[in-house]
């Protein structure tokens, strides 16, 4: 009856420790969301979210997003979980085999305190292993380690990501107007009378968009660290970005309709991929307001911008290249935790 309980622990603390280690290998080293087995970072974000949305909504500030310190908080709990729970498996381990220790090890809790000590790599207890004991504490130091080294270059990896995203929005805080739109984008461009610009800027964000989608698809945990600015947040500058390039492909002749047809695509793209990835079912937008664009059209006239008669086709042209990312758009945005959706064009 002994062996067979030894046994049991045997195996039950063998496949914690592989289950954690794979995981830790999944959610670090393989890009993309992790598959297969159980993702703890995945079960913290689903189990956290609501909870994390509810919590931030307490005394929050008028059009700030809620929920900052949330990315953050689900590194530390998959962290922590994935460390807990190797000292779980490699305890149940060493007090199946209890009886190789010099002296013999007397309890659960002096098998967890031994491989705590053992997975953080501390090496504090006086007793000697022998035997297969010795082997399964090397087996705890050496995965403890791998998964902190694992840990540290990934949160290294993550700063790199962020200082790329938010390298893009930083540029544009304050020219798109709090909170940002497109057509405020496109007015300060012309106020600065930097219009041939704007080729430029969309094929900037065209490769900025490719860059996040390629980040934020491989470790999606990004997704929930929001931007330095709260007015400008990366989610809004896309949205803005988008909208001005819409703006400038439908309703305008200018040279710089291709570079933003460009920028559309990657972006709209961007947005698509990130609501599969969270599984969002997203809602079509609204239909543009005629009057709306009328006025938009108007602006844009004013600031210089050589723009097109509002014919059917042209306010039809407007609803299709909006439809392939406003309503993606609203629905991140409220995932993430917005009460509003995002300011329109």
């Amino acid at each position: 009856m002994e062996d067979l309980r030894a046994g049991i622990q045997l195996a039950v603390g063998g496949l914690l420790v592989g289950a954690i280690l794979w995981d830790v290998f999944a959610t670090i080293l393989v890009p993309g969301p992790a598959t297969g087995g159980v993702s703890i970072a995945s079960l913290v974000r689903r189990i956290g979210l609501p909870i994390g949305r509810r919590l931030s909504r307490r005394g929050r500030v008028p059009g700030r997003r809620p929920g900052n310190g949330f990315g953050p908080l689900i590194l530390m709990l998959a962290f922590l979980s994935w460390m807990l729970i190797l000292i779980l498996g490699y305890g149940l381990m060493l007090h199946a085999l209890r009886q190789h220790f010099t002296p013999a090890l007397t309890g659960l809790t002096q098998a967890f305190y031994l491989a705590g000590s053992s997975v953080v790599t501390l090496g504090v207890s006086e007793i000697d292993a022998h035997d297969a004991a010795r082997w399964i504490i090397l087996l705890a130091g050496i995965s403890g380690f791998g998964v902190i080294t694992a840990v540290i270059s990934f949160v290294t990896q993550l700063q790199a990501a962020l200082h790329q995203r938010e390298s893009g929005v930083l540029t544009l805080c304050g020219m798109a107007g709090a909170p940002p739109s497109g057509i405020e984008l496109l007015r300060s461009f012309a106020s600065l009378d930097m219009r041939k610009g704007l080729s430029k800027l969309f094929l900037e964000w065209r490769d900025w968009s490719a860059a996040v989608m390629h980040s934020h698809l491989s470790y999606p945990v990004l997704v929930y660290f929001h931007s330095v600015d709260a007015e400008s947040d990366w989610l809004q500058i896309l949205e803005a970005m988008l909208d001005a390039a819409t703006l400038v492909m439908a309703l305008t002749d200018e040279k710089a309709s291709g570079p933003a047809t460009l920028m559309h695509r990657s972006g709209s793209r961007l947005a698509a991929h990130l609501c599969r990835l969270f599984r969002l079912d997203p809602k079509d937008p609204d239909p543009p307001d005629r009057d709306a664009l009328d006025a938009a059209l108007g602006q844009m006239r004013e600031m210089g911008y050589r723009v097109k008669t509002l014919a059917p086709p042209t306010v039809a042209r407007f609803a299709d290249l909006r439809h392939d990312y406003a309503g993606r758009i609203q629905t991140l945005a409220r995932h993430l935790g917005a009460d509003e959706a995002l300011r329109p064009a």
